[in-house]
């Protein structure tokens, strides 16, 4: 697989020679050989993927679950949204995106929103629950279905509104998918607190429950991660976020599949998290990575430095301390931070060159793994 250098690369572990994408759209289905015996199988789900290509799974994303924003809107993501990378379009030409539904239900709402632009609600019944998946900034205008319409899985709904359009309310061309539980129309794309994401459904939880997801492929072996030269560069190519502005434009690290990361502006941070789970990103950190600028290696005096290395980190064994450190009871809880930063945990400093330079951070969360933890330390590098 082809490297892409991308602004805020992230080493994402899919697989060599095969994308996201490709495992995410297999045809549930069973292939035989001339002799009749079963060569492939996959299994039918009641479940499917709402998009092709560009599909809520293993890529990063702009917006996930449970990440909190302060932009144009405010507070803790609903839902998933599945980008769009723009193509080079004529003057006037729409990129077209069909999006489908995920499974059997009935048109509960169809409607434009502030914010969203073109909404869907289906209402589904999936193992005597009842649900409802939300799909947001569509065309209304390329589809038949009214309220009281019936679908069936995988069905065309509808197609993403144009890419800064009415469609859209003025948003990037993507898909926010949103799943809750009960009957009771929801249409808020933000909630104000983690407490309130407990009434949305983690949709990456949703489609590996129902089998929409491969749970094989998302969680490799550290032990078996091999080289970075074997590894895709991932990000987000077409940057609809500042994130090539941050501090972190030239920081390239390997994370698990089933991770991805989080931008925090407000203390210019990054929290990598598990993309499963409930609750918000924060909640799920597994590590925080931070900086500072200094002539040497430096310790908070916010802290508790119990013990102390030197060792070397990253693809070009960057001189290195690690220290074991505790906030320190007088202190207040570090501001939008995860909790376990405010307990006992390693952290460990590298820098690339001596004299005045950036020192960056990368704190673990004490229930991480070990191994996981240096491995992901091993695959740093600083893009010149």
């Amino acid at each position: 697989m082809n490297k892409l250098i991308v602004t805020f690369g992230v080493l994402l572990l899919l697989g060599v020679g095969c994308t996201g994408s490709d495992r995410l759209n297999s045809t549930p289905s069973v292939t035989r050989d001339e002799e009749g015996q079963i060569i492939q199988e996959t299994t039918e789900t009641d479940v499917v993927l709402p998009m092709d290509g560009n599909v809520i799974g293993y890529e990063p994303r702009y917006k996930r679950f449970g990440e909190f924003f302060d932009d144009r809107f405010h507070g803790y993501h609903t839902g998933e949204d599945a980008e769009v990378p723009p193509e080079d379009l004529a003057p006037g030409e729409i990129q077209l995106v069909p999006v489908r539904a995920v499974a059997d239900g009935l048109v509960v709402y169809l409607s434009d929103v502030d914010g969203y632009g073109g909404v869907i609600i289906l209402q589904h019944e999936l193992e005597d629950e009842s649900i409802q998946t939300l799909y947001g900034h569509v065309d209304l205008d390329s589809t038949t279905l009214k309220t009281g319409d019936r679908v069936e899985k995988g069905q065309f709904l509808v197609n993403l509104g144009a890419d800064k359009s009415n469609e859209t309310d003025g948003e990037r061309q993507h898909l926010h998918f949103a799943v809750y539980p009960g009957t009771e129309t929801r249409l808020q794309g933000y909630v104000n607190t983690p407490a309130e994401l407990s009434a949305w459904i983690n949709p990456y939880d949703f489609f590996l429950t129902h089998g929409a997801l491969d749970s094989e492929l998302i969680i490799p072996n550290p032990e078996e991660w091999g080289s970075t030269d074997n590894l895709g560069v991932f990000g987000w190519p077409w940057d609809p976020i500042p994130r090539s502005q941050s501090s972190f434009a030239k920081l390239v690290f390997a994370i698990p599949g089933d991770w991805d990361v989080e931008y925090i502006p407000s203390i210019d941070s990054l929290n990598l998290y598990t993309v499963s789970g409930t609750g918000s990103a924060r909640e799920r950190s597994q590590i925080f990575i931070r900086y500072f600028d200094a002539n040497r290696f430096l310790t908070l005096s916010t802290v508790d430095v119990l013990s102390t290395a030197q060792l070397t980190v990253g693809q070009k064994n960057y001189d290195a301390q690690r220290y074991e450190i505790e906030k320190k009871e007088s202190v207040a809880d570090f501001a939008d931070q995860p909790s376990w930063r405010n307990e006992k945990h390693t952290v460990t400093d590298f820098r690339v060159q001596d004299g005045f330079s950036r020192f960056f951070v990368i704190a673990a969360n004490p229930e991480l793994e070990t191994a996981v933890y240096e491995q992901i330390l091993a695959s740093i590098e600083l893009i010149e």
